[in-house]
Order: structure tokens, then sequence, then C-alpha cells
């Protein structure tokens, strides 16, 4: 289905959870740049602003079985990225959690009508090509951050970089993937 009006976010979210991953693309297109700014305000690092608008966006790609539809996805996203924030404020250091979660897109993918079932599945591969894309150094930071959950100053300890050279390769391996994906 090509969703090229503008429809409500309750519209939006009833397509999406029915497998539209163009309704999706609309929702993230609506929100991210709300987001990033929002979240900019406060962090006042784009780049982990732009990270945390990115881990959000991703955990409501995985959970949308979760969504209520009957409350705002507005109100969703920024409690959301507002959590986050906090986190991150708390934590002196962004924890990230695991966006290559295989048992649930799997889940994902079993729910989905015939066509976006393809459509989620050249998603996943899309995502998989684009980590095994990148640069050996991404690729380790990406995974340490992501899978094994660790904070980017364990990152930074364990594979004896500063920690600020463990942000700028999140940035880069996030972007990389965005772009990847996007394609």
């Amino acid at each position: 289905m090509d969703v090229k009006f503008t429809p409500d976010d309750f519209k939006l979210v009833t397509l999406w959870k029915t497998g539209s991953e163009a309704a999706y693309k609309v929702l993230f297109d609506r929100y991210f740049s709300k987001l990033y700014h929002f979240t900019l305000k406060t962090v006042s690092d784009k780049e982990i602003a732009e990270e945390i608008v990115m881990d959000v966006m991703m955990n409501i790609w995985q959970k949308k079985h979760l969504i209520n539809n009957e409350l705002p996805i507005s109100a969703y996203l920024f409690r959301s990225v507002k959590n986050k924030i906090i986190d991150c404020h708390r934590k002196r250091g962004l924890r990230t959690v695991s966006i290559d979660n295989r048992e649930g897109n799997i889940e994902l993918v079993s729910h989905l009508s015939a066509d976006n079932r393809v459509l989620a599945e050249e998603l996943e591969i899309k995502y998989n090509y684009a980590i095994t894309a990148l640069s050996p150094r991404k690729k380790m930071v990406f995974i340490l951050s992501r899978e094994e959950g660790l904070t980017y100053k364990e990152i930074a300890t364990k594979l004896n970089i500063s920690k600020n050279t463990v942000e700028n390769q999140m940035v880069a391996a996030l972007k990389l993937i965005k772009e990847r994906i996007g394609n």
C-alpha cells in the first residue's frame, strides 16, 4: 500500500500495525525531526540526540504490537524520548538496547500478510547487510553497545580507546545503518 496522503496519526498507527511499512515511514518522517529538536534542547549533543531518537524509533518498530491505538502516538514517542534522556543523564554514558532482536523480528514477520512479510524480510536483510558492511571497529563498537548492552565508558575501557571515540564510532555506525536501510 502506498501512503501518499497525510492521514491522522491514529489511521497511520492502525495501518502500520496491520503491516504497512509505508505508514511507519510516514510516522518516522513526521516525528523524527520534532523528536530530534526536542532532545537536542536537553542533551546539547547532536550525535547523542540523534542516537536517542533513532533508538526510540527502532524500539517502536520492534514493539508495535504493544502500542495502544487509543492513545496519541506523539505522546508515546515524546514520553519514550524523555525516558531515554533521563537514562542518558542518569548513567552519564548512554546505555543502549538491542535493535537486533531476532526472536522479536521472527514473531513480527509471522503475523504479517504475505506481501508485507516479504517487505519485513527485506528490511531485516537490509539491516543485517548494513551491520556487516560496517568497518571492523564500528561493527565491534555497535555490537558491544547494542547486543551486549555495554555503556560507552565500558566499551572504551574494553577496547582501550576514549569514550569520545566510542561515541563517534556509534554515530557513524548509526548513520551508515540508517542510510543503508533507507535506500
